[in-house]
């Protein structure tokens, strides 16, 4: 019990004297992340009116249902937002104040490795300012829950020995521990599929997004009708970020910006090429731009062709062992009746 006294006691101090800047920093991060969700659905509901534009003779009750459920998830977003505008936090909500306080008594500043490694990461789907807001907020979560799950452990298990429960009380201290592991630890760790996923999404549908916006191009049109045009002609991510774009001009951003944090977000080799001639063209003039797409096209194509066939490369290493398995497997139901003279 004294473990758990001590790891709750350590919680308590980091949480009372976080002081109100540490709280006014949390409630930042927290109304930063709903922003994001009403951003996010708004670009979706955008894509999608444009689908029920497109075919507007039919009526598509799946995607008129899903327009309602995207409506009713930027609802919620935006009630949070006013609770958290009036200071409002949930008490689980306030966990991560003692792993801020925590971050600061460490002076864990973006030099740090950790820190620098994951607002890397965080970049590539976040604009520069909220990245590294979201990074100290998932360290603080995650140091928060541990803290919380260690003290957790101790006293799960103090307590289940008092009750005489026996080796069921370790049980009983680790799942506690788990839990709050978890809780701490997964929106952590997802900052890694959701960067893999996304580059991934982008080098595969980059190829026919540039193939679009230079037969749109070579047909006369302007660049900027062209970028429409395509963002709105297909889902996924990079079609989001586009989308997110043109949510940048509604909002009064300028081109050049816009633009560059389109290049920030997909850290790609191809669209920072594409948005670097597009931003060329709009600040200098460029006649040569139906070229640089042509080539982008080119290469783009033959990049992904090449992944392709790095992919079914890889595909056939990882089944090289479930095949052999199986091999051995009818190998051996082959030879065992053979030695046991077919006795089954």
């Amino acid at each position: 019990m004294a473990a758990a006294t001590v790891f709750f006691g350590v919680f308590a101090y980091l949480y009372l004297t976080a002081g109100e800047e540490l709280s006014e920093t949390l409630t930042a991060s927290c109304m930063e992340i709903q922003q994001e969700t009403i951003r996010e659905t708004q670009i979706e509901m955008l894509g999608l009116a444009a689908q029920l534009q497109k075919d507007s003779q039919f009526i598509d009750r799946k995607k008129i249902k899903q327009g309602q459920k995207l409506k009713k998830k930027q609802d919620e977003a935006k009630k949070q937002l006013e609770l958290l505008n009036m200071g409002k936090l949930n008490v689980l909500d306030t966990v991560p104040l003692a792993g801020y306080r925590l971050i600061q008594v460490l002076t864990w500043d973006a030099t740090n490795d950790l820190v620098k490694k994951l607002n890397q990461k965080c970049m590539q789907f976040k604009e520069k300012k909220e990245a590294i807001h979201y990074t100290y907020y998932l360290l603080a979560t995650l140091i928060g829950n541990i803290i919380l799950g260690m003290a957790g452990l101790f006293a799960g298990i103090a307590i289940g020995l008092a009750m005489n429960m026996g080796m069921r009380s370790f049980l009983i201290g680790i799942v506690i521990f788990v839990i709050f592991g978890l809780l701490g630890y997964i929106p952590y760790d997802s900052v890694n599929a959701v960067v893999s996923k996304r580059q991934e999404d982008i080098e595969r549908e980059f190829p026919q997004v540039i193939s679009k916006m230079t037969l749109l191009t070579v047909a006369g049109m302007e660049v900027s009708q062209a970028w429409r045009l395509a963002s709105a002609s297909g889902e996924g991510t990079l079609y989001k970020e586009m989308k997110r774009v043109l949510v940048d001009f509604d909002n009064n951003v300028s081109p050049v910006e816009a633009y560059s944090k389109f290049i920030s977000r997909c850290s790609n080799t191809y669209t920072t090429k594409l948005a670097t001639a597009i931003i060329q063209n709009i600040s200098k003039g460029n006649s040569e731009i139906v070229t640089l797409f042509r080539q982008l096209n080119d290469e783009s194509w033959l990049e992904h062709k090449h992944n392709a066939r790095r992919m079914g490369e890889k595909i056939q290493s990882k089944l090289l062992l479930p095949t052999m398995l199986m091999f051995g497997g009818i190998i051996i139901l082959i030879i065992v009746p053979v030695m046991s003279g077919f006795n089954f």
